[in-house]
């Protein structure tokens, strides 16, 4: 009983909301790390520190929302959700990995695109839960209500309580939702308590009925095996057992799928309870309540998977011929012994017959009519033959009267109906009907004849069987697909012509149906669509609230289809109730640039904010989609994001307004407690300097999605569902598991190891969530030890338990070993560093400080053939009309061209001591061509002028078409600069102990940044980004740097984020041009802990103002060669990257 009458009335009046099944039980134990989105990486992304899984567990993670990222997310994410754990024992989560998809096999067929579904990180989880009872409708009335109790929490904290005596304090806390909340938190847990015996009690129906099922097929696979001789083919019904085995896994798959959402549910609600009511009241009944429940046990469900794998294995070698026994011990069919001779005369009856040998077929049926169970075998042979004989020998088998043609398969349950349409045996389908064989009846997967027939395309099927059953026009499989859903999926136009003209339904009788008009559109199939718009199909959005016109923007490259669906209504502007994004959002962030350009040719409104404050042109930056940043910018607009006019010019404020701190106020009067918040509990943390390789060896492997695919199996669908574990013999290193097919941010994984020679890398591939090696691979040491170049590309065969071939793996890979020479003492040479805290609690990581101020003069520095760094910015090296790559020229060859063009390195080298740190420009300018190694430089240059080393290193593509034939591996490029920088720092400490000179790494190359970042802890990195400069913004505005260099490559922000912050690099630095457009930038990329320079070098100086009016009219206003606000830096024009004194000084 509860306290209160109040807290009885309000359990009467929600008893409607949420039905409660009796039961529970006992059991499990969970593993679960708590841990926080950093945002940034994907568009959901993470770097997240979790305890190390094994390979055959892994643990489920409840990630809370620690971010105001604009796409980070609240979710569970599941056991089976794309796991890649870094050697520094940080997890990448795959945001995009995770759409919604659910394992189908549809008698051999399997919808690439609903394979397996992983919790997604980029949908909110009361959509996630809509979406999987709709992809899961047999387990849709047992999922938990999580809607249900979410309304029950905010009830409940507005919920008066009348205890029968009140002091005056309980009086004046009445209103609080937090004393209400716990007040009534008896209501609450009674009502979750009723949902979790709901879960369970569904649950252990399941199980049990997954047991028997197991059961019986193992105890037919060995039935088959007793009957059968070991050296014969397989018999006749051995196809439709293995496909029972494939469907169990398919069933299995769901029911984990089911458990995980619903344990996810459990822990979200209870974190919303404890955040409400300001209780911890989450981990205690997590422990007590809910992990001790059979339903969560995932012992049951993996020994079940790893039988039926271990069944199903050796099921194919048996039929292949390879001797694996069956244990006799066991109790079979009491006529098995008998029944071996007459199976294989079946056997041998029909490779008689498939070779055209009717006289064959006419004798053995003669002697089967004498036979006891001739009716039997007989039917039997016909529903195989269905697939792979002639018609004549079909039609002898039926002549023969044996054969009855009402029977259905005891393993997949198919008539010869069903059998016919799969493989589209026109002669035993009309004799199907002919005999009145039932057209309704639903095979183990839900699916009638006319599911097959429209998956499979058959049109006359299709029309007779309409016409035969025109009530079966919409009937629904176990998946709540109709034919038409069907006909949709699989693009067959001329079915879902037919089933429509039955008049097929077309929108949807409850919010469990799907809805043929988004799945047409998201498949991009117009003909289909119209016919749909035309029979006036509703536009409705689906479980995650996408309407038809998202779909289409996301997914589809036929543009026509907007413009179809605006014809009927449509509204373009129409936000989703997901993230109140518009079709605009969607084309942009997906890259799709067909529907983008027809959306802005509609009108649509480009400057719509979604529910985080962002515009498309954010995630079309974000994503790197630089011709769908073109066509947002040029739409006209009155009025651009509001910037402080800071001349870029005139040097960068020393304390800019932003997330890193609020300049100090000039008002006298203004009070030190309205400067300094002395609530925040945030006090930076000084990071000082950044891991790097002492004697270990770093390896990073990169699985390539532009290609055909990383993992690819012969047989293309054999394993939809699957997890790849990456381990080394090595003791030292934690296995990585991650999800097939692998996706964007789950791609790469790294290791530390002591030694190259003795490092092995193995690939096992795994059930989704069972133990049983499915296919294996081993990269050996040699393909590693890159003695000639530091990166590489291997592909090696996946080979089954029976050592088949059957697919192949490939990689690229990358080699960083610790520097060869004497590194710089920490003990006596400072690291830098860099300040971190949070505005609130919302934000992670942003920087407030750094040992990085004042000015640095830029270096463009690579190396000669022999190894010498030198100073010139471009690959290439004009001499007399032949270009020739710096890389292919000795030191000196090189010093010789520079001679012979007139250059004075000694008068260069005295201007330097006197002049260099007065007029920095001027010196950037003779160093760009001075043909001096760094080596003199740096020891001629003053030692208080500080430099930032621009490294010019040839991406593959440049060094492919430029023919670099001679370039230095990435190691031994990284060694031989570091070697100087190193020799300079000392011979400096010598002659001025107290004073060092400060240096900058930066690049456009992310692979020799992250190479020069693990060598060394003493000097920071920064990564370079050209996307989004002037030039691509307003193709006619010619303005260039003062001293113009090679290298120069562009990418994603996301990308280089990713790179920055997953590699330990001090920052980026990205045009002052993009992030201008998209201010939003700034305060997302110094979220992730990252220091942001805006780069201007290829803006309009004080003597090219002449460019603004031109640049002006193609849509780049003056503002956009300001300097943005809230940055850490600024790299110039003349060559000087300037940092903010900022506030942790």
């Amino acid at each position: 009983m509860f306290g209160s009458a109040s807290q009885q009335e309000t359990l009467r009046l929600l008893s409607h909301s949420l039905s409660p099944p009796p039961n529970s039980g006992p059991l499990l134990a969970r593993h679960e790390a708590l841990v926080s989105f950093r945002p940034g990486l994907g568009r959901f992304p993470p770097v997240l520190p979790l305890p190390s899984p094994s390979i055959d567990t892994h643990p489920a993670l409840d990630i809370a929302q620690q971010s105001s990222h604009p796409t980070s997310s609240r979710l569970r994410l599941a056991e089976y959700s794309n796991l890649n754990l870094q050697s520094s024992g940080e997890l990448k989560l795959s945001p995009r990995s995770c759409s919604h998809v659910s394992l189908q096999y549809c008698a051999g067929v399997v919808y690439p695109e609903r394979l397996l579904i992983l919790v997604s990180s980029g949908r909110k989880f009361g959509k996630q839960i809509q979406r999987r009872q709709l992809d899961l409708p047999e387990y849709a009335a047992s999922f938990v209500n999580y809607k249900a109790l979410k309304k029950l929490i905010k009830q409940l904290s507005a919920t008066p309580t009348i205890p029968a005596q009140r002091t005056a304090e309980e009086i004046a806390r009445e209103d609080d939702p937090q004393f209400a909340l716990r007040a009534n938190k008896e209501v609450f847990f009674f009502r979750l308590e009723r949902e979790i015996e709901k879960v369970n009690t569904f649950y252990l129906q399941k199980e049990s009925e997954f047991s028997l099922r197991l059961r019986t097929l193992v105890d037919k696979k060995r039935v088959i095996q007793s009957r059968t001789s070991s050296n014969s083919k397989a018999p006749s019904n051995f196809v439709s057992l293995f496909e029972g085995f494939q469907q169990f896994d398919g069933d299995l798959n769901k029911l984990q799928q089911f458990v995980e959402i619903n344990e996810t549910a459990m822990s979200k609600i209870l974190k919303k309870w404890d955040k409400t009511s300001k209780s911890r009241m989450k981990e205690l009944y997590l422990h007590r309540a809910v992990e001790v429940q059979p339903c969560f046990n995932r012992d049951i469900l993996r020994d079940l998977a790893d039988r039926a794998t271990t069944a199903r294995l050796e099921l194919e070698a048996w039929a292949e011929g390879e001797n694996i026994q069956y244990d006799a011990s066991r109790p079979v069919d009491r006529t098995a012994s008998l029944g071996t001779e007459e199976d294989e005369l079946d056997i041998q009856m029909l490779q008689s017959a498939s070779t055209g040998n009717m006289q064959t077929l006419r004798e053995w049926l003669a002697r089967l009519q004498s036979m006891p169970d001739a009716r039997e075998r007989a039917t039997r042979t016909f529903l195989t033959a269905i697939n792979g004989f002639s018609d004549e020998v079909l039609a002898l088998l039926l002549e023969s009267n044996l054969v009855d043609i009402h029977a259905e398969d005891d393993i997949n349950e198919r008539n010869c109906l069903h059998e016919a349409a799969i493989s589209g045996r026109d002669f035993v389908f009309k004799a199907g009907l002919k005999a009145s064989v039932d057209f309704s009846l639903s095979d183990v997967y839900g699916r009638i004849p006319l599911h097959y027939a429209c998956l499979h395309g058959r049109v006359d099927m299709v029309r007779d069987l309409l016409a035969a059953g025109p009530q079966t026009v919409d009937i629904m499989d176990h998946d709540n697909f109709t034919p038409l859903i069907h006909s949709i999926v699989k693009g067959q136009l001329a079915c879902a012509e037919q089933v429509l003209y039955s008049n097929a339904r077309i929108n949807p009788n409850s919010d469990t149906d799907h809805i043929p008009l988004n799945l047409a559109c998201q498949h991009g199939s117009l003909p289909i669509v119209k016919m749909l718009l035309e029979r006036n199909a509703k536009l409705l959005p689906d479980a995650e609230g996408l309407y038809p016109q998202h779909m289409v923007a996301r997914a589809s490259q036929s543009p026509q289809l907007l413009l179809l669906l605006k014809q009927h209504g449509a509204d373009l502007d129409q936000k989703d109730k997901l993230y109140q994004w518009t079709p605009l959002f969607h084309a942009a962030s997906e890259g799709c640039v067909p529907c983008l350009r027809t959306l802005l040719e509609s009108g649509v409104d480009s400057q719509v904010a979604d529910e985080k404050g962002l515009s498309a042109m954010y995630y079309a930056a974000w994503e790197g989609h630089l011709e769908c940043m073109l066509l947002l910018w040029a739409q006209p607009t009155g009025q651009k994001p509001s910037q402080r006019p800071i001349d870029i010019l005139n040097g960068v404020r020393l304390q800019e307004p932003g997330p890193m701190g609020e300049p100090m106020s000039t008002d006298p009067g203004a009070s030190e407690m309205e400067m300094v918040d002395v609530t925040s509990p945030i006090i930076p943390l000084r990071r000082y300097g950044h891991n790097f390789l002492d004697k270990k060896v770093f390896v990073q492997l990169t699985f390539d999605q532009a290609n055909v695919g990383s993992v690819v199996f012969d047989q293309a669908g054999r394993y939809p569902a699957a997890r790849m574990t990456i381990s080394s013999k090595l003791s030292d290193l934690i296995p990585r598991t991650i999800m097939l097919p692998i996706q964007d941010d789950s791609r790469t994984i790294s290791f530390h190891v002591d030694n190259l020679d003795t490092f092995a890398v193995d690939f096992e591939i795994f059930p989704t969530f069972g133990s049983k090696v499915i296919a294996k691979s081993v990269a050996l040491p040699d393909i590693f030890r890159a003695e000639s170049s530091s990166t590489g590309t291997g592909c090696l065969p996946l080979f089954d338990p029976r050592l088949r071939a059957i697919g192949q793996l490939r990689f690229n890979f990358q080699v960083i070993k610790p520097y060869h020479g004497d590194p710089l003492e920490i003990t006596h040479f400072a690291t830098y560093w860099k300040a971190t805290g949070a505005i609130d609690s919302d934000h992670n990581g942003l920087v407030t400080g750094s040992s990085l101020s004042g000015d640095y003069m830029q270096l463009f520095v690579q190396l000669t053939r022999d190894r010498v760094a030198v100073l010139y910015p471009q690959f290439m090296i004009n001499h007399h009309g032949v270009e020739i790559p710096v890389s292919h020229l000795s030191y000196a060859q090189f010093q010789a061209i520079g001679a012979e063009r007139g250059v004075n390195q000694p008068q260069i080298l005295q201007f330097l001591e006197t002049e260099g740190v007065n007029d920095m420009p001027q010196t950037h300018r003779l160093l760009a061509a001075s043909f001096l190694s760094l080596h003199d430089v740096l020891r001629k240059l003053p030692i208080d002028l500080n430099v930032n080393i621009s490294l010019l290193y040839p991406s593959p593509a440049e060094e492919k078409m430029l023919d670099m034939t001679s370039l230095a591996d990435i190691n031994s490029f990284a060694d031989a600069i570091l070697t100087d920088v190193f020799d300079h720092a000392r011979v400096a400490r010598e002659k001025n102990p107290d004073f060092m000179r400060s240096v900058v790494f930066t690049s456009y190359n992310p692979n020799i940044c992250t190479a020069l970042n693990w060598k060394q802890p003493n000097y920071p990195v920064l990564l370079c980004n050209d996307l989004g400069q002037i030039r691509d913004l307003a193709r006619n505005v010619d303005s260039q740097p003062h001293v113009d260099s090679s290298g120069r490559a562009s990418m994603s922000i996301k990308e280089s984020a990713r790179i920055a912050q997953s590699n330990n690099f001090m920052g980026l630095i990205c045009r002052s041009s993009l992030l201008n457009v998209v201010p939003a930038l700034v305060e997302t990329i110094k979220e992730l802990g990252l220091v942001l320079v805006a780069d201007t070098s290829d803006e309009a100086g004080q003597d090219q103002r002449e460019v603004l009016p031109n640049a002006d009219s193609m849509g780049v206003a003056e503002w956009a060669y300001r300097m943005p606000g809230g940055v850490n830096g600024v790299m110039r024009a003349n060559g000087i990257l300037r940092f903010n004194d900022m506030i942790d000084m």
